[in-house]
């Protein structure tokens, strides 16, 4: 016989529609809870805060090890960006063909190509300027009017003829548009004291890179003295330039791929001294 305590079983279909209301919304708020839980479990364990182990239980972790796991997550950090950085250099044109043009970064490249004024043409006069951007890119590429009449455009080395001369600027306009140009940047050339001479402007030192003064890239290149930027270009990059007339476009390339090549120990060399 049964007993009169026992628990009654209830028939589902005479539950009320409001109690069934009920039941399923305790349901979902146990749903969401569960759900929540372990949002909040992944959650830790992908910063680090919690380890799972293989059956799926969770560990807390120390500080200690916290900050072991975050040191560890920050170097893969600056090694990927690192690599991405070294990646993108390394595509950096040296061609004329590549016309492209960009915009400022901090860190540009400058070269200029001279014709020649006074007896023999041995005096240096600007006549063409370019600039590119960290990734090769073209920000300036004009024709200066010489400021005294040319002797010799030396056209084998610099590639100016008269008739560039017809489109070029005013020097007074490119001494401008360049100054402020290299304003706060970090400028890379070869023997770029002398582009600096020519144009008649003062960059600070801290922010020049020199590849002609450049001991770890003379190491490289084997060379004693000053090297060339053809000589760098062949020993360094394994590329030959210069073959006939020089273009200032390629050349502030090569000279900016010269110094991404090296730019980790040569920017250390740098603060090392200071």
């Amino acid at each position: 016989m049964a007993s009169k305590h026992a628990a009654k079983t209830i028939d589902p279909k005479d539950l009320s529609p409001a109690w069934k209301i009920l039941q399923l919304q305790l349901k979902e708020e146990k749903q969401e809870k569960e759900r929540a839980e372990e949002a909040a479990k992944a959650e830790k364990v992908a910063n680090g805060e919690v380890e799972e182990d293989n059956e799926g239980f969770t560990k807390v972790q120390s500080k200690r090890q916290k900050q072991k796991l975050n040191r560890k997550r920050r170097a893969q950090e600056a090694l990927a960006a690192a690599l991405e950085v070294k990646k993108v250099h390394h595509d950096i044109p040296v061609v004329i063909e590549d016309s492209e043009r960009g915009e400022p970064t901090k860190i540009i490249a400058i070269d200029c190509e001279y014709v020649g004024a006074g007896m023999g043409g041995t005096t240096d006069i600007l006549a063409r300027i370019s600039v590119v951007n960290e990734l090769g890119k073209i920000l300036y590429d004009k024709f200066v009017k010489p400021t005294e009449k040319v002797t010799d455009f030396r056209t084998a080395v610099s590639g100016i003829r008269p008739e560039n001369m017809t489109k070029a600027i005013p020097f007074d306009r490119a001494q401008t548009e360049i100054s402020k140009l290299l304003e706060g940047r970090i400028v890379v050339g070869h023997a770029v004291h002398n582009d600096f001479r020519v144009l008649k402007l003062n960059h600070i030192r801290k922010l020049t890179r020199d590849t002609a003064k450049c001991s770890i890239l003379k190491n490289m290149a084997k060379c004693q003295g000053t090297p060339s930027l053809k000589k760098l270009a062949k020993e360094v990059l394994g590329i030959e330039i210069q073959k006939g007339e020089h273009d200032s476009i390629t050349d502030a390339r090569v000279a900016l791929r010269l110094y991404e090549s090296v730019k980790k120990q040569w920017e250390a060399e740098i603060k090392r001294y200071r």
